[in-house]
């Protein structure tokens, strides 16, 4: 009898040491880390390639790991509750399940998985190799066993397999933004962490919100003359002009400086619509995702902006895009302003700001670090008229976002000046 209880001892140990293994394993290979697994795959490195294989059917990866680590544990206990009530006869039971619980929660889960936590990429790639061994072995009792768990989820009204694809896009983008956020605490990656967020933003960014509006935008008549364009171009900062006909709001072509050159001086005949460019209209819902991708598929740097009723708005350029990305480009061709300011907002204290009415919202959520919403104006003023549903009069205050809007200056119907007040 001896004998064989120390034969059954062992087993447990055995038993125990191989639970420790796929607790271990289960931990490795999840927390392992997917993007850096996939880059070594790259390189050719072949127990990379075979985590990413096995880690495809994670479904079958998982129930492999579970099936055999409750295999081994319920195994342990058997043998444990045996050897127990023949020593301790029906008090056994109870002394068996004391003290399997601890050596399985101790041996075989906490010490495992803390240690697998702690070096999780090269346990992983260590482990790979067996572990598709072990899932070759028991896949079919394992496919079985997913097939006979989805058939009782759909018996009881679950589809576990139905996902919105809008709500896993929206967690996987969660994830991301997670990731950058602990993408190290230096300020000096600082700046990557805000590009890299700012191109997840692109998807939620229309045209209109960051587009030169109408007024502001420099443009020039169809029938201007040659001596005309070039005393205007000379002050002109722009390097792409668009070219109205009638009124300033019919934009019929995009003039490139550059096909100016080696045009003859003496020409008579000189009309500006032939050297124009056929304009591209955008409608301003479109986001900035899909703006960046037209840019680059068509090889163009300009686009016109336009509501539902084809009606001109503004302009959009593809540094515009790029800006929201790495923040203000300026050159020696911009316009001399302090880059750190908006123009148009002037600070009078910690907590109260003269601003433009033609300032644009995104711009001012930066200057003031507040968080105004962008989808019902691109512009200050636009969002006042919004929010308060009247043509407000000189002196109004409104109070809305946690602000308080008084309105110092109109022209006609038009917001001019406001002060903006954060509140105590």
């Amino acid at each position: 009898m001896e004998f064989s209880i120390s034969i059954l001892i062992g087993s447990i140990i055995g038993l125990i040491i191989i639970s420790g293994f796929f607790s271990g394993s289960e931990t490795s290979l999840t927390s392992a880390s997917k993007p850096r697994m996939h880059e070594l795959a790259k390189t050719g490195d072949k127990r990379a390639k075979l985590f990413t294989k096995i880690f495809k059917d994670k479904e079958i990866l998982i129930g492999t790991i579970l099936f055999a680590n409750n295999l081994v544990n319920v195994l342990a206990s058997a043998i444990a509750t045996k050897i127990l009530i023949e020593i301790t006869d029906d008090e056994g039971i109870v002394y068996a399940t004391i003290i399997m619980t601890l050596m399985i929660l101790i041996f075989g889960e906490l010490i495992p998985k803390t240690l697998a936590l702690s070096n999780a990429d090269k346990l992983a790639l260590r482990i790979a190799p067996v572990m598709r061994v072990i899932i070759f072995i028991l896949y079919p009792l394992t496919k079985f066993l997913n097939i006979l768990v989805s058939f009782l989820l759909k018996l009881l009204g679950v589809d576990y397999k139905t996902i919105n694809k809008e709500e896993l896009f929206e967690n996987r983008e969660e994830e991301l933004r997670g990731a950058i956020d602990l993408h190290g605490q230096h300020p000096s990656t600082n700046d990557e962490k805000n590009m890299l967020k700012s191109i997840l933003d692109l998807d939620e960014i229309t045209a209109g919100s960051i587009m030169i509006p109408r007024r502001d935008i420099y443009s020039l008549p169809s029938n201007i003359s040659f001596d005309e364009l070039l005393l205007k171009l000379k002050d002109s900062p722009h390097s792409r002009i668009p070219i109205w006909e009638k009124n300033p709001e019919n934009i019929i072509g995009i003039l490139h400086v550059k096909k100016l050159i080696g045009i003859n001086l003496e020409s008579k005949s000189f009309n500006i619509k032939s050297l124009c460019q056929k304009p591209w209209f955008i409608p301003e819902s479109t986001k900035l995702d899909i703006q960046l991708m037209e840019f680059k598929k068509r090889k163009e740097h300009f686009s016109i902006v336009v509501d539902e009723y084809g009606e001109f708005l503004g302009i959009i350029t593809l540094e515009d895009v790029i800006e929201e990305i790495v923040g203000d480009i300026d050159d020696e061709l911009d316009v001399l302003k302090d880059s750190e300011e908006v123009e148009g907002v002037k600070k009078l204290s910690k907590t109260t700001f003269l601003v433009k009415g033609t300032v644009n919202i995104r711009d001012l959520n930066k200057e003031l670090n507040i968080d105004l919403p962008l989808n019902d104006a691109s512009t200050i003023a636009g969002l006042v008229l919004y929010e308060s549903r009247i043509i407000p009069k000189k002196g109004q205050i409104f109070s809305f976002f946690g602000l308080k809007f008084e309105i110092l200056s109109k022209k006609n119907n038009q917001i001019t000046l406001l002060k903006i007040s954060k509140k105590k």
